[in-house]
């Protein structure tokens, strides 16, 4: 079922971690609603499979790379007006606080926080002027508020919190909104390789008894982007389904 309608106006999304799972259905989703898809990601063969859709444009680039605010700017030149951005990539790296490495922390950092601050720094002032105003999305986890087992990895994914409230701050000016997204457990490679056990315990924790799907993020997704969610900035969208209430 499609809940937004397409966007009569051409516009660029720019998605990072386009190559996971919730990423390719965003950019298949958008693509459904209209929109023009920069996707971003460092794995190449999943990448090359978002090539069957003519409004996708690929960008194979790791994510800590210095160069990767100039390679989208040089891309975007010849793209529709960019409006939105969403930031999905991430990583889990780490071990528990005894035994967590110096490298392992930085990385974390390096991959799940600082592009998204790199491309929201960089691509504002493009964004004001190509659209007059726009769309950024920051995927969390919950995580960032129960903890995990690795630090390295929920406290890089609270920073993206803060990051997304200043961001609302500042960007509010030139109409740019910046929400961020919590997603629950969401069915994708990493946990269809779970035993059916776990994924059981998993749902069971969920207000549904059961986890989230990849066609339910992009669809959230798209609503933050569009202008049915125009007066929500600095706002967190929950699709935990309850799951962190017991915790």
């Amino acid at each position: 079922m499609q809940i937004l309608t397409p966007s009569t106006k051409k516009q660029t999304i720019i998605v990072t971690g386009a190559a996971g799972g919730m990423g390719r259905e965003c950019c298949r989703y958008f693509c459904e609603l209209g929109w023009h898809v920069l996707a971003i990601d460092h794995n190449k063969q999943r990448l090359e499979s978002l090539s069957v859709f003519t409004d996708i444009e690929t960008l194979c680039i790791e994510l800590d790379s210095v160069r990767l605010v100039a390679a989208v700017d040089k891309l975007l030149d010849d793209m529709p007006p960019l409006w939105g951005l969403v930031n999905l990539a991430g990583i889990s790296r780490g071990d528990s606080i005894e035994n967590l490495s110096e490298e392992d922390w930085q990385m974390s950092f390096d991959v799940n926080v600082t592009p998204a601050f790199r491309l929201i720094k960089g691509l504002y002032e493009r964004m004001h002027r190509d659209s007059q105003g726009g769309s950024i999305i920051n995927v969390s986890s919950p995580v960032a508020y129960i903890g995990a087992r690795k630090p390295s990895y929920s406290a890089s994914k609270a920073a993206i919190h803060g990051l997304t409230t200043s961001c609302a701050r500042n960007l509010g000016k030139y109409n740019i909104r910046v929400n961020l997204l919590l997603p629950g457990t969401t069915i994708t490679e990493m946990t269809s390789d779970w035993s059916e056990e776990r994924q059981q315990a998993i749902a069971a924790e969920t207000l549904l008894q059961r986890l989230c799907t990849p066609q339910e993020i992009a669809e959230s997704i798209g609503f933050l982007l569009s202008e049915h969610s125009r007066y929500m900035t600095g706002s967190i969208l929950d699709m935990t389904c309850g799951g962190m209430w017991g915790h």
